[in-house]
């Protein structure tokens, strides 16, 4: 590329990328819960239970997962941040816990021992008015500054852990329960499909709520590998996959 063509070419840039200025008011306020979703399991005070189709019943004492990071993405990427990528050398990259207009960096440890349908508030983004067709949702181990530590004398660390699960299992055939735990500090993403978020001066603030499907987490782990890190690993990858919008959003 000629070199006089150059600035040329870097102010249309600038002026296509001014169009993403945001506007004073437009937010998005996301929000956390967790909800069954089959019949046959049972959310109560003491655990969660479920019967899985082989015969086996699962009881969730106690659950703990670290959401790191929550990131919208624009349904279509303007032309200039486009060509702006491409003549820039430097590339980017998302530091833990860092956040921006479209990313909420702020470490949420959200637990089991909140009942079903019960909101966590993540936070709120102020992106440019646009719209919105995906969220990247990042589980990854928890700091020390994470919002939701269990207390110290819960017998839970989760400081450097993503995920937390322990509970009983029954045998089909019955029998006394037997106890497992879950631990890891792996790091699992997953990218939800966002119905209809489009943000404007006449329309500025959004409301959405992700919702962890907590039935789903066991329902194909190897249970004679409970204990093993690659267990855990992927039951990690279940909750991750169980990310859904919650169907009462605002």
């Amino acid at each position: 590329m000629p070199s006089f063509t150059r600035p040329v070419l870097l102010l249309s840039v600038l002026a296509l990328c001014a169009c993403g200025e945001r506007v004073d008011g437009v937010h998005v306020t996301l929000g956390l819960e967790h909800r069954a979703t089959a019949h046959g399991v049972e959310a109560a005070a003491g655990g969660r239970t479920l019967t899985r189709p082989d015969g086996q019943t699962l009881t969730l004492t106690r659950g703990y997962v670290t959401l790191g990071s929550v990131e919208l993405k624009p349904c279509e990427e303007r032309l200039g941040w486009r060509l702006l990528r491409a003549l820039s050398p430097i590339g980017t990259a998302h530091a833990h816990s860092e956040g921006s207009p479209l990313r909420l960096g702020t470490p949420h440890v959200s637990g089991l021992e909140r009942p079903d349908g019960t909101v966590l508030t993540l936070g709120t983004l102020r992106p440019a008015p646009g719209r919105y067709c995906r969220a990247r949702l990042t589980f990854e181990p928890a700091d020390s500054d994470a919002e939701g530590l269990p207390s110290t004398d819960s017998g839970v660390d989760m400081e450097g852990r993503t995920l937390w699960l322990e509970g009983t299992r029954v045998p089909a055939g019955g029998g006394e329960p037997q106890p497992f735990r879950l631990v890891t500090s792996n790091i699992a993403t997953v990218e939800v499909v966002l119905d209809g978020l489009t943000l404007s001066e006449d329309a500025p603030s959004a409301e959405r709520v992700f919702v962890l499907a907590w039935d789903t987490w066991l329902a194909s782990v190897d249970l004679e590998a409970l204990e093993s890190q690659e267990a855990a690993a992927s039951v990690l990858d279940t909750v991750a996959r169980s990310v859904a919008m919650s169907s009462v959003t605002p």
